[in-house]
This record gives structure tokens, sequence and C-alpha cells, in this order.
């Protein structure tokens, strides 16, 4: 069975990212540390552009994904978040080969 990947894009309003940043990163730390079924959870910024952010984030499969929006990390960080981001938009994908 693939496993289910997320690309997300975020464009945060100007003069967010520096609160911005902190809450992502620990939603991102606590996702792999505390969801068996969060494989991985990359956070990265544009070289060029700070306020904009991308997450490559793994799961079992789409239903872990639906868990780790339920969980008090990923609420916590919505919580804080949520007024910060301009526009989102999720790619849901398939994992076919992962090489590290």
């Amino acid at each position: 069975m693939s496993q289910f990947a997320i690309f997300v894009t975020i464009k945060l309003k100007p003069g967010t990212a520096d609160a911005f940043r902190p809450l992502i990163e620990e939603n991102a730390e606590a996702a792999v540390r505390d969801e068996a079924d969060c494989h991985q959870f990359q956070v990265l910024t544009a070289e060029d552009d700070p306020e904009t952010y991308f997450f490559y984030e793994v799961y079992t499969d789409a239903e872990s994904l639906e868990k780790h929006r339920e969980t008090p990390h990923y609420r916590k960080y919505m919580a804080a978040a949520e007024n910060m981001i301009a526009e989102r938009s999720i790619q849901r994908c398939d994992l076919l080969a992962a090489h590290t």
C-alpha cells in the first residue's frame, strides 16, 4: 500500500512570518513525535519570499491526515495561525516512491 502525502502552500499576510514560524515548527515537531501515522513533516520557505511557506507531509493514509487535524497540537496551531494566513492551497498526493 502506498503512503499518502500532501503538499501545502501557505501565503502569509505581510509582517506575520516571524510569529508564524515557531507555530508551524511546533506543530510539525509534535506531529512526527506524537502521531505514529505521520511519517514526515517538512517545513520550507520560498528562497525569495519569507512569507511563502510550503509543507510536505507524509501519512500512512488519508484517514491519518484527518486524525492529524483533530490533534491538540494541530488545533493549537490553527487557532494561533489562522488569522496570519492570506492564502492556502493543498495538493493531495499518493506517494509512489521515497528515496532518502
